[in-house]
């Protein structure tokens, strides 16, 4: 081997070592890394960002029953073009947190965003006002009627439970029954005339004084304030039996303006536009 081919091997050794030691200037990534390309089939190394960077867009869709749990994810999450829209059919609101702005506000102030994120508050109703409402206009029999103001008492502010106990007591009567007459008295109660029959079959007469009204309070919808509802007691005679029945005059009205309560509720806690839709 002679002294140019000795040179020429060292400088090809040379070439390769600096070739393999390569290392090419730092590529960002899209979520805040760098790329480098290594050696010299140039291989790629990623270094992964210490501090992630977050996607331009959000996609998350959540669901929550309470008011106060909607209201506290939209002051956390939203964003200045934010809005509401209030299903008063549903009754359910959802919150659109990366809304679009207002058109001519400024050049970009109407660019369409992705409004991929999104918190939906779903009302049901509170389950004491579920129950009440299961069988407001309906008629029940002696039986169910004690047992539901028994059950239900907690939410009755008038009569006084222990006025309203003792009308129930008296409604629980073992022996057979026939109702004979009602009538509503001037001082607000319903006097209702029975006719009780014995094992030997002798009848005797007896009344219970129940009152005209029963006033409820409790929540609409879950979380929700607190109401008075007056709901009026009817009863029907038909056959020696009687179905006593609850009724809530304008109930309909109720539930939609308590969750137009909820609504502006959320408005004014967030700051948020609230729409009101069908």
């Amino acid at each position: 081997m002679n002294e140019t081919t000795h040179v020429r091997g060292d400088v090809e050794v040379a070439i390769d070592a600096l070739a393999e030691a390569h290392v090419s200037g730092a590529f960002p990534t899209p979520n805040g890394g760098q790329v480098l390309f290594v050696g010299k089939g140039l291989r790629t190394e990623v270094i992964q960002p210490l501090n992630p960077v977050l996607p331009a867009r959000v996609s998350q869709a959540e669901t929550v029953v309470e008011p106060a749990s909607f209201i506290d994810y939209i002051i956390q999450f939203k964003s200045p073009t934010a809005i509401c829209r209030a299903s008063l059919s549903g009754n359910n609101i959802t919150a659109v947190l990366d809304y679009h702005g207002r058109a001519r506000e400024s050049e970009d102030g109407a660019v369409p965003q992705p409004l991929t994120h999104t918190v939906t508050l779903k009302c049901p109703f509170d389950l004491d006002y579920a129950k009440w409402r299961s069988v407001f206009g309906k008629g029940l029999n002696q039986t169910d009627f004690a047992e539901l103001l028994e059950d239900m008492v907690h939410t009755i502010s008038e009569p006084a439970v222990a006025d309203l106990m003792e009308a129930i007591n008296d409604l629980k009567i073992d022996r057979e029954v026939r109702f004979k007459s009602g009538r509503n008295d001037r001082n607000g109660t319903v006097q209702i005339t029975y006719e009780e029959i014995d094992a030997e079959g002798t009848s005797t007469g007896g009344r219970v004084t129940l009152p005209q009204e029963v006033k409820i309070v409790l929540s609409v919808f879950q979380g929700g304030e607190l109401v008075e509802l007056i709901a009026k007691l009817r009863y029907r005679m038909e056959k020696g039996a009687v179905a006593f029945i609850l009724v809530v005059p304008g109930l309909d009205k109720i539930e939609r303006d308590q969750f137009r309560r909820i609504g502006e509720k959320v408005r004014a806690d967030t700051d948020t536009p609230v729409f009101y839709t069908a």
